[in-house]
């Protein structure tokens, strides 16, 4: 199995949530989020985010989760928990010609259970599950023609690692249907 991806993930999301960004608080009964890339003079910054939803998304994880979308200058797109131990869900994306397969590889050992994932209108997807006894990463990778767009959901004991996986994946769709 493979090692590095959910370590990685794990920083990023950690990372994401000390963030000082701008937040919007929603409850799982609210609409709509965005972020992720450098915003351009002539167009906003793309947002990976932009057809997800704290309720939704929040009904997916079943917990109350807030959407943090960052500023136009520096977008952001992170669903943290309400609750405290909460779900946490990070999106971010690389724009990337190459080969879905290769660029995996290349990530080295990620310590989890690795999966491909049937998404109508993806090039490619996968979902790694590392779970331990203290908590649960799932990390969703998905590519649409040049973009990949990856998902990084964690949540502390006790979680339900399916929930997470099928939230995840769940994001993946959405991901994939709203893509550039």
């Amino acid at each position: 199995m493979r090692r590095a991806a959910p370590a990685l993930a794990l920083l990023l999301l950690l990372a994401g949530c000390s963030s000082t960004d701008a937040t919007t608080e929603t409850s799982s009964t609210s609409s709509s989020p965005s972020p992720s890339a450098s915003p351009s003079a002539s167009k906003p910054a793309f947002n990976p985010c932009s057809g997800l939803a704290a309720g939704p998304l929040g009904r997916a994880l079943r917990e109350k989760v807030r959407e943090t979308t960052g500023t136009a200058d520096n977008p952001r797109c992170a669903f943290l928990p309400v609750a405290k131990g909460g779900p946490t869900l990070n999106v971010t994306y690389l724009e990337f010609g190459g080969d879905f397969d290769k660029a995996f590889a290349a990530m080295g050992q990620i310590k989890g259970r690795v999966s491909d994932v049937r998404i109508p209108g993806a090039t490619a997807a996968r979902v790694v599950v590392h779970a331990s006894r203290k908590v649960v990463l799932v990390t969703g990778f998905v590519q649409v023609h040049g973009l990949i767009e990856t998902v990084n959901a964690i949540q502390l004991a006790p979680y339900d690692a399916g929930t997470m996986r099928d939230a995840t994946e769940a994001v993946m769709r959405t991901l994939v249907a709203t893509a550039p």
